[in-house]
């Protein structure tokens, strides 16, 4: 009698190490999983920060605030060529696309190594385009730093009063889609054309919008 109260004992044990080891495990990958996006929800408001453009002048985020319809705030690592590939995607995008809509494009630069020939390639990415394109350099600003961003690209599209209306951490190729069919939705394209699928420039709202 004793002997199977000891085996139920260690099973009921064994079952409890098994349950709790699993509660951890998703624990931590819903932590690790999620930075920005525990912190602005649709809707939130973005905390304002100041930092420097590429030529040393200091702006600050709510210089913004009513000034445009939509807002983007893309973050990227000065070291990451990923990330700034992703940059120039987007700004082919809107050279393309020329929406209706005004709009201003803020990269933010996690600048965590002093590398001259990066400026160098942001300086010409900000200068040979024509849309609304500023980008700033983050050095241990800790408003910044509270944003928690651990992937990159991620994008914050904000409204004309800064309130996030969409966040998007880190490019899969799904997520990509899911981030330009968002964009097409969102903006009206400037020349809209028959055969592109989206009624008088109008796409339709992407999958789980």
């Amino acid at each position: 009698m004793q002997m199977g109260n000891l085996c139920d004992s260690n099973r009921l044990n064994k079952f409890l190490m098994i349950f709790l080891f699993l509660i951890i495990t998703i624990s931590l990958i819903v932590f690790t999983g999620t930075s920005v996006l525990a912190q602005f929800k649709t809707g939130s408001a973005v905390p304002d920060f100041e930092l420097e453009s590429l030529d040393g002048k200091s702006y600050q985020l709510s210089q913004y605030y009513n000034k445009q319809d939509n807002l983007l705030l893309f973050f990227v690592k000065n070291d990451d060529s990923a990330s700034i590939d992703k940059l120039q995607e987007l700004i082919t995008f809107f050279e393309d696309y020329q929406p209706r809509e005004s709009y201003q494009i803020i990269a933010i630069v996690e600048a965590e190594q002093d590398n001259p020939k990066i400026e160098e390639d942001f300086n010409s990415l900000q200068n040979n385009t024509e849309i609304p394109l500023l980008i700033l350099l983050n050095e241990n600003n800790p408003i910044i730093d509270s944003f928690q961003i651990k992937n990159y690209p991620t994008i914050l599209l904000l409204k004309y009063d800064l309130k996030v209306r969409k966040e998007f951490s880190g490019f899969s190729s799904r997520q990509e889609k899911s981030f330009y069919q968002y964009l097409s939705f969102t903006f009206t394209k400037q020349n809209s054309s028959s055969s592109s699928g989206c009624e008088g420039g109008v796409c339709p709202p992407p999958e789980g919008y």
